[in-house]
């Protein structure tokens, strides 16, 4: 089982590796970072595509996920203490643990630095869902990091890529999301409980005028032409890709995660995500060249764009000089598990961007 260590305290991340692409030596790499109760597996469809771009997957599972090691107690009592600086304290922790992974991987797989021009070698990072809470606190301590590590990643770190965020990855302010409905909330009714996390597997259908002014809409606007409730003629190609989900529920999800780790990041002070986004993106200062896309489904579940739009907003009305330049990526038919419904898909569009 690939472990690495990523601090002192003998905490080891599990990790899958789909290697180096044969005849590709200046090959890039992509490291996955899952989303909440889906573990890294369920990234496992891109696998079939990603050799032919070039292109190095890694995915990671985060602490408490199927291999990697638990959250350790007092980590939990802090999540779910409501005391602002000891939450702060553990998701900046977390956030550390993405810069250590990076940079004994790019060390241990001898991962070749970018290029000259940037075409070639390098190493991107991408958060998915809930994972863009953790790659976040890492891009937001960057300044921190020890020099030789902060100069490691200045030769490789390519990209961050924002891949359709939950609410808590781009620190979205409660307010946004006032009378929004969350799905599954009759999910307790289904024949198998497991498939209740299914319920943002499915596609909506938008208001495709709202969808293409995105994100030049008023907020009345997007509440206007955002659709509550998924659609009820999915394609067969839809219909197929879920079926192939719930046969591996049991590999791509670990719901033990939910009652003992996971629901405590529900207690976080949101005003921690939100500082840690504005750290990562609006400060330029470290690692001047990354390049950040945020890339938003158009057919996902309500909270993802709504997040989306909050964040593209500002970029495109009153975003400073020295902030980072984030480009808009508009992923149109896709719901929020793009890489499972769509990976072929999916893997052209990473490619391009990692």
């Amino acid at each position: 089982m690939p472990l690495a260590p990523v601090d002192n305290n003998g905490t080891r991340l599990y990790y899958d590796d789909t290697g180096a692409p044969l005849d590709c030596a200046e090959y890039r790499t992509l490291v996955l970072i899952h989303g909440a109760i889906f573990n890294g597996a369920t990234f496992k469809p891109l696998y079939k595509y990603n050799a032919q771009h070039g292109v190095r997957l890694i995915s990671v599972n985060m602490r408490d996920y199927r291999g990697s090691t638990p959250y350790a107690d007092s980590h939990l009592e802090a999540l779910r203490s409501g005391d602002k600086e000891r939450q702060h304290s553990v998701v900046r922790a977390h956030g550390l643990e993405i810069a250590a992974f990076l940079v004994w991987f790019i060390r241990k797989g001898d991962i070749p630095p970018m290029s000259d021009d940037r075409r070639a070698g390098g190493i991107a990072l991408l958060g998915w869902s809930w994972g863009n809470t953790i790659t976040m606190a890492f891009l937001a301590q960057a300044s921190e990091l020890p020099g030789s590590d902060r100069d490691l990643l200045t030769t490789h770190l390519r990209s961050l890529i924002i891949l359709d965020s939950a609410r808590q990855g781009l620190g979205v302010p409660p307010s946004i999301f006032e009378g929004l409905e969350s799905p599954g909330k009759e999910s307790d009714d289904l024949p198998d409980p497991a498939e209740r996390w299914l319920t943002w597997a499915v596609n909506y259908r938008h208001s495709k005028s709202v969808l293409d002014a995105l994100p030049s809409v008023t907020l009345e606007d997007l509440r206007a032409g955002v659709v509550h409730s998924p659609v009820e003629d999915p394609s067969p190609d839809s219909v197929e890709a879920r079926k192939r989900m719930v046969h591996s529920l049991e590999e791509i999800t670990d719901l033990s995660v939910v009652d003992r780790a996971q629901l405590s990041w529900l207690d976080v002070n949101p005003d921690i995500f939100a500082e840690n986004v504005r750290a990562s993106l609006l400060d330029a200062s470290t690692w001047p060249h990354l390049r950040v896309y945020l890339v938003w489904c158009d057919a996902s579940v309500p909270e993802t764009v709504f997040s989306s739009w909050y964040w593209l907003s500002q970029v495109e009305s009153d975003w400073p000089s020295t902030a980072r330049r984030v480009t808009n990526v508009r992923f149109q038919g896709a719901n929020h598990f793009p890489h499972w419904f769509h990976p072929e898909r999916t893997m052209d569009l990473l490619a391009k961007l990692a």
